[in-house]
């Protein structure tokens, strides 16, 4: 932009006077300059924003089925059916009987299994339970198995308030991991004679418990 000036001078008395008068500036070359100072300004303020200088890009990644594990017991007798825990009759005192029972894990994966055997009746209180598993499968005629013989994993006296538990640890699942157990009643020697003709039951049950906290990172 350029101006031009033009000059008056007063002599009054040795004074001098001398006023300087700039030309009128042409109005359409300031209206650019302005618009040129807003357009600077306005390109600051995006500039700002992030608007001139980010590009964004986005990547994802999906995973597999997840699935929740499930937990299922099955109760066997020795030769793979379903376990039918029958009476006996004509119990004495001192007589004894062993039930065969083959426990399966029909869930998804290993868990811990726990049984309890209770009684009812008469007869509460006077039959005792042993509870043993073999490596190999009971055979119920002779009453041997093809295999070791654990320590009792229960034992007592139960009623139907108090239930004998039954230890069975962890299971596998699928038909070779099945535990091989057996179980011995035996009718109290002490038994009064009160109980001549009385009736009695027992109750085998099984559950497993799913336990979690366990790190699946590579399963």
């Amino acid at each position: 932009m350029t101006s031009t000036a033009t000059q008056t001078t007063f002599d009054d008395s040795a004074i001098t006077v001398v006023v300087n008068q700039l030309a009128p500036q042409a109005p359409v070359r300031r209206r650019r300059r302005v618009a040129a100072i807003a357009l600077a300004v306005g390109g600051a303020t995006m500039l700002s924003t992030g608007a001139f200088a980010a590009w964004e890009t986005t990547a994802s990644a999906q995973s597999g089925a997840l699935s929740a594990a499930s937990g299922s017991a099955a109760l066997l007798d020795a030769n793979g059916g379903t376990f039918t825990f029958s009476g006996v009759s004509n119990l004495v005192p001192k007589d004894f009987f062993y039930r065969y029972v083959d426990v399966r894990n029909d869930g998804t994966g290993p868990n811990t299994f726990t049984g309890t055997v209770a009684a009812g009746g008469d007869l509460v209180g006077h039959i005792a339970v042993e509870a043993t598993t073999c490596t190999g499968a009971w055979v119920p005629a002779t009453g041997v198995c093809a295999g070791t013989v654990s320590a009792p994993i229960g034992s007592g006296t139960p009623t139907a308030a108090a239930p004998v538990t039954v230890n069975h640890g962890v299971i596998a699942t699928g038909a070779t991991a099945v535990q091989h157990v057996r179980y011995k009643f035996t009718f109290a020697e002490g038994a009064p004679a009160t109980l001549q003709g009385k009736n009695g039951s027992l109750t085998i049950s099984v559950n497993n418990t799913l336990v979690g906290g366990n790190d699946r990172t590579l399963s």
